[in-house]
């Protein structure tokens, strides 16, 4: 089986405009591969749907597990909307749930750590329907509760999905074409990486890729390759030393 992990950020999928480009790349890549597309929550605060905004919605009354349920509500509604407009594109798209992702933690439900992969219920899926769409950011525990895996926790879960079904790449989109050495958003003179080692990632302290993401990559040996969703160059690839 051929398979493709596409992850895209909540400033690429704000809204629909943004959106159709991610739509038109996953459709390229379901012409000749099964697609796993990790999503995030939609835009950034105060976006109605992003992670800032929802936690804006609570207080401290609510519990560690209140909390992670309303946080993964962003997640939940995003990956639904993008199934439907994969589906109106002729695509047999799927949204799983977060109990389908086959992701374990234990009980820190803001900041979980993983604890099993099964990836039962994926394979499963895969040899029903040609694009799966993932809830980036959000695991469960023992009890089945949901569990969230903390600031950046998309990016960690594409390469999670890519060691549980033996993927060695994962490409993760965002609003930015790579990885520079400036921000480019500020700087005009910025140098953007074709390739950095993760030892060399991890030393940029670079908010463009979540440190666990590339810390687990590194660990499991998955290639990352980071690219501009609204961009047709090569972006930056992480991988070994």
């Amino acid at each position: 089986m051929k398979l493709k992990i596409c992850k895209f950020g909540g400033t690429s999928i704000s809204n629909d405009e943004k959106s159709q480009f991610a739509l038109d790349i996953v459709k390229e890549k379901a012409l000749e591969n099964k697609v796993i597309l990790v999503i995030s929550a939609m835009g950034r605060y105060p976006d109605a749907y992003a992670t800032d905004t929802l936690a804006s919605l609570g207080n401290e009354y609510l519990s560690e597990q209140e909390m992670a349920r309303l946080l993964s509500m962003g997640e939940l509604v995003s990956s639904i909307r993008m199934c439907g407009k994969l589906r109106e594109l002729g695509l047999n798209a799927y949204a799983l749930s977060f109990r389908e992702n086959g992701i374990l933690t234990d009980d820190n439900y803001a900041n979980a750590s993983v604890l099993h992969l099964d990836n039962t219920e994926l394979l499963k899926l895969l040899e029903a329907y040609d694009v799966l769409v993932v809830c980036g950011f959000v695991a469960m525990n023992a009890m089945g509760e949901i569990t969230t895996l903390g600031r950046g926790g998309s990016d960690f879960t594409a390469v999670l999905i890519a060691h549980m079904l033996n993927c060695g790449e994962v490409e993760i989109y965002t609003d930015v074409d790579g990885i520079y050495d400036l921000d480019p958003k500020i700087n005009q003179h910025a140098k953007r990486y074709k390739e950095l080692t993760y030892h060399q990632m991890l030393a940029l302290h670079c908010r463009v890729l979540h440190e666990r993401c590339v810390e687990y990559a590194a660990k499991n040996k998955i290639r990352i390759l980071l690219k501009g969703t609204f961009s047709k160059e090569n972006g930056t690839i992480v991988s070994e030393d």
